[in-house]
């Protein structure tokens, strides 16, 4: 698969410090960062009785504050635009996160995971519409989306940016690869017609695809090399998962290929910091408007 150059944002394992800045504009103006986080279990402090998210955790009081100061502390350190987040349970807590970054937008729409952890968005910018696609159906009649697809459109300078973003079925729940293969295809046909769209926006699409980016199930994403992943171009991808005794490249973002030369650098960050508040890594990805 097609890979375009870019700088990765690896911090050191057993420090915090803020990635390296990116390349500046020959006109001086920032780049626009984008990032998405699987934020791992942020839970809120309510049992809830009914579908969806019957089965969630239910930490105390100040276990829910102590991980949002966590994982606010990280996104205020990364200082990202935009923000695409996985396993956030609900949008009040959401915009308790937000409260915390300095975020002025914060979007969610409950999707299908049993313990009710979804996808969400926080941004700086004016989110000019967002949608879900939680209720789409495989052939088979099966739900397709383990949580949802979400997609937004920022009014971002220079043009529009749409961020669509997922967390894909994981190996334990489909470890085959064959749901993950399904909805990849779908996340594709979603990129391709966001990207057809008049007039152009640019389009970013990823989340915690629960895959390396050249396994056969991100095959219908990834493989014609039409999208190219922001892993850095390096083979291994840096790790974005660990579970202490195996890591994986997990999470990704990725873009037309014809537009990789707004891409000014890309890759996961980590850190004490990050260590503390997930299992996951961020993976930023900092872009011409």
């Amino acid at each position: 698969m097609p890979r375009f150059a870019t700088i990765l944002l690896v911090a050191a394992a057993c420090g915090g410090s803020a990635p390296p800045p990116p390349v500046p504009r020959a006109d001086g103006a920032g780049p626009l960062r984008v990032l998405t986080w699987n934020v791992h279990d942020l839970f809120d402090e309510v049992d809830r009785l009914e579908p969806p998210g019957e089965l969630d955790a239910v930490p105390s009081i100040a276990e829910v504050e102590a991980k949002l100061d966590r994982v606010a502390a990280v996104l205020r350190r990364l200082d990202a635009d935009v923000a695409l987040l996985q396993e956030v349970e609900n949008l009040p807590l959401l915009r308790r996160l937000a409260a915390r970054t300095g975020h002025r937008e914060a979007w969610l729409i409950d999707g299908n995971d049993p313990r009710g952890i979804d996808v969400g968005i926080l941004s700086r910018l004016p989110v000019l519409a967002f949608r879900g696609h939680a209720s789409e159906r495989t052939p088979d009649g099966r739900l397709l989306w383990p949580r949802d697809a979400v997609e937004a459109v920022i009014d971002a300078p220079g043009r529009p940016l749409v961020l669509i973003g997922t967390h894909l079925s994981s190996a334990i729940s489909d470890p085959t690869g064959v749901r993950r293969r399904l909805q990849a295809s779908r996340l594709r046909e979603l990129a391709d017609a966001a990207a057809a769209r008049a007039p152009p926006s640019l389009v970013v699409v990823g989340g915690d695809l629960n895959d390396a980016a050249d396994a056969p199930s991100l095959g219908p994403l990834l493989g014609d090399g039409a999208w190219v992943d922001a892993d850095g171009g390096v083979a291994p991808a840096p790790y974005t998962w660990s579970s202490g005794s195996a890591w994986r490249a997990l999470d990704h973002l990725a873009l037309p290929a014809a537009d990789a030369g707004a891409v000014l650098a890309a890759g996961p960050t980590g850190g004490a910091d990050v260590d503390a508040a997930s299992d996951h890594r961020p993976v930023i990805l900092d872009l011409l408007p």
